[in-house]
């Protein structure tokens, strides 16, 4: 059965299932990818999806950061989304203000936004 096939029939598959497309983007989470709750996996696919149009630079972050986020609680992750979106939300130069002052406080990140 193909991770296509596993989708459209309600469940998420587990890593055997998934394509090697799948499996090179997931890769940072293949020892936790099968205890994931099935919610969270959903959404990992959704993002693989969308990981050929990222810029490289936006596919090495989300490779960089998928470990992490998926060790997030529930909480924790939609409280980041909701923080995103304000901050998303926010005139050009508020934004640009407050990726400046982030990033005075962590030098050793600077290519890193909020």
């Amino acid at each position: 059965m193909s991770a296509g096939a596993v989708c459209a029939a309600g469940k998420v598959p587990v890593w055997a299932q998934l394509t090697a497309d799948q499996q090179i983007v997931l890769r940072p989470v293949r020892q936790e990818w099968d205890r994931l709750p099935e919610f969270q996996r959903q959404r990992l696919l959704a993002a693989v999806k969308r990981y050929p149009k990222m810029s490289p630079q936006q596919q090495q972050r989300f490779s960089q950061r998928l470990p992490g986020w998926t060790k997030l609680t529930l909480a924790q992750r939609n409280l980041a989304r909701k923080r995103y979106a304000q901050y998303a939300s926010l005139p050009k130069e508020q934004q640009l203000e407050i990726l400046k002052r982030w990033q005075e406080g962590h030098p050793e990140e600077p290519s890193r936004a909020p």
